[in-house]
């Protein structure tokens, strides 16, 4: 696990923060305001708290990080950050974590983990910490009925969603160059595109005269069935629930009936020989980084940059450094299938935590915590976090920011990508939602085009609101024994027929069928009476 602290001096510091530790003036939280803050004096405080970051990126030494710096500076606190990748091994850290006792001061979550932590009564009641009040900036990317619907039932605001990308960019993409080596168009088809696959495993696209290439990989890290596979849309499953509005049904993607002709499809490539073998295995990104060695023909992604020229640490970027010919180009190989994703979704988006004990022996920090994760959201905490420092690695001229690529590869970049460390509260490019206008002179004609493909593909609305199961209940469980399930298809049994039988006891030993109605309930709760969704079956 990456570590770094964050030591600041004692200072009184001009900022729209909370008084000092212990006064009478905490009582309540206090607005942090704008991107600056009052003249209030503030005690220091030693704040912990674990995010999430790519496996790419670490914090540098603390006289090059200026993100840091000004944290320290305009809220008086001396702050240990602790990350990992989002995925399993975060997800057994912050476990451990949570079951010794020794709780960090703000921490986050996956959506199933968080659910558990607040079933079990670990986690502190957020309603006078996070408003509208406390948090204005962080209040212009989620609104509050956003907030109100992400709660559990029957549990107090235990949970609130970090800021979440709302216009999404998941989409296939295929090396073209291999394509035209082969006189091959872009596929159309799955069947196209599965063909292509096999010539990329099985004809030297490199020319390399070796049998080193795959047409697909994928990373599971040892769990559940990745969506990256394209036999999830091939067969009409989006991304993890979808709402069916022709046949008034709730889709729950991952668990669906219809998942026995995707894990047959997957069965199917795997036997064929055009997928990486390591791809259960795979931790993310490990399955991108195979890309970029020019390993791999066919990857998903839901990486905007995935394959602009423009974005030095992207896929196609670090491919081309290894083949100046490499070209990934976006595709969308289902031309019988309505949709290839979703549209961004409350639901989709981890929630950043508080502990019932922190809260109750040191309110104080979470206050504190809040105030750094408003800034985080305000525009001036935005600039810093996604490009840099201004006048050095991009000017300003009123709502108009042009980046300097060059500032921004010497002082971020080279310094181990550390803004996607610190980005993590707004991991998402959307300035607009501030009113910025974002001017990246390295954007090419041909980014440009990709941008607007992977734009263009049709996504479904996804579900209206949070979803949660019913009070008591653990969807993790359900989660864990479904992966077992899966792999089980996929790896022990012949073919994909007995799904069914998995299922069914999925959704009564398991609970599925409770958990599901709930969720069922819950959208119909926001629907039209005319528009009421079927039970769940």
């Amino acid at each position: 696990m990456k570590t770094l602290k964050v030591l600041g001096a004692v200072m009184l510091v001009s900022t729209m923060v909370l008084s000092a530790c212990g006064t009478k003036e905490e009582k309540t939280p206090a607005a942090s305001g704008g991107d600056g803050g009052n003249t209030t004096a503030k005690q220091k405080l030693d704040l912990r708290w674990f995010i999430f970051a790519p496996a790419n990126a670490s914090l540098p030494s603390a006289d090059k990080d200026f993100v840091k710096k000004a944290i320290e500076e305009k809220f008086n606190v001396s702050l240990k950050i602790d990350y990992l990748p989002f995925g399993t091994d975060y997800d057994n850290k912050i476990n451990v974590i949570m079951t010794s006792g020794d709780h960090p001061d703000m921490f986050l979550a996956n959506g199933a983990a968080s659910q558990k932590f607040a079933v079990d009564g670990l986690l502190a009641d957020q309603s006078a910490f996070v408003t509208k009040a406390t948090m204005p900036n962080y209040f212009k990317w989620i609104t509050e009925d956003e907030v109100k619907n992400y709660q559990l039932k029957g549990i107090k605001h235990s949970r609130s969603p970090m800021p979440f990308q709302r216009n999404t960019y998941g989409s296939f993409y295929v090396r073209k160059d291999w394509l035209d080596k082969f006189n091959l168009q872009a596929p159309k088809s799955y069947d196209e595109l599965m063909n292509a696959m096999r010539k990329f495993t099985n004809d030297d696209p490199d020319g390399n005269g070796k049998k080193d290439t795959y047409g697909f990989s994928a990373a599971a890290a040892g769990g559940r069935l990745p969506l990256d596979f394209p036999a999830w849309v091939n067969n009409g499953l989006v991304a993890d629930f979808m709402i069916d509005d022709k046949n008034l049904e709730f889709v729950e993607t991952q668990s669906s009936l219809k998942l026995q002709n995707v894990l047959q499809n997957v069965k199917d490539m795997v036997k064929d020989g055009v997928v990486d073998p390591d791809w259960f295995v795979n931790k993310s990104p490990q399955h991108l980084d195979k890309g970029s060695q020019g390993k791999i023909g066919v990857l998903w992604s839901t990486d905007k940059n995935f394959a602009l020229e423009s974005v030095p640490t992207s896929v196609q970027a670090r491919t081309k450094q290894i083949d100046p010919k490499a070209d990934w180009q976006p595709i969308f190989p289902f031309a019988n299938q309505p949709y290839g994703w979703k549209q961004g979704t409350t639901g989709g988006a981890s929630p950043f935590l508080f502990s019932k004990t922190v809260a109750e022996k040191s309110p104080d920090k979470i206050k504190r915590s809040v105030e750094i994760l408003d800034w985080l959201a305000s525009e001036e905490g935005y600039l810093m976090t996604h490009y840099g420092l201004e006048g050095r690695d991009y000017k300003k001229d009123g709502k108009k920011i042009t980046i300097d690529p060059a500032s921004y590869e010497a002082n971020i970049t080279k310094n181990g990508s550390f803004l996607d460390v610190w980005k993590f509260f707004t991991n998402l490019d959307e300035p607009s939602v501030l009113g910025l206008e974002v001017i990246d002179p390295r954007v090419s004609d041909r980014d440009r085009a990709i941008l607007k493909f992977v734009e263009a593909i049709p996504k479904h609305s996804g579900e209206p609101v949070t979803l949660a199961p019913p009070e008591g209940m653990n969807i993790g469980d359900f989660r864990k024994e479904m992966a077992r399930l899966q792999n089980v298809v996929l790896f022990d049994d012949k073919d994909a027929s007995n799904w069914p039988k998995y299922r069914e006891e999925l959704m009564t030993k398991y609970k599925g069928q409770q958990i599901f109605q709930a969720y069922v309930d819950q959208v119909n709760a926001v629907r039209p009476a005319d528009k009421q969704l079927k039970p769940f079956k």
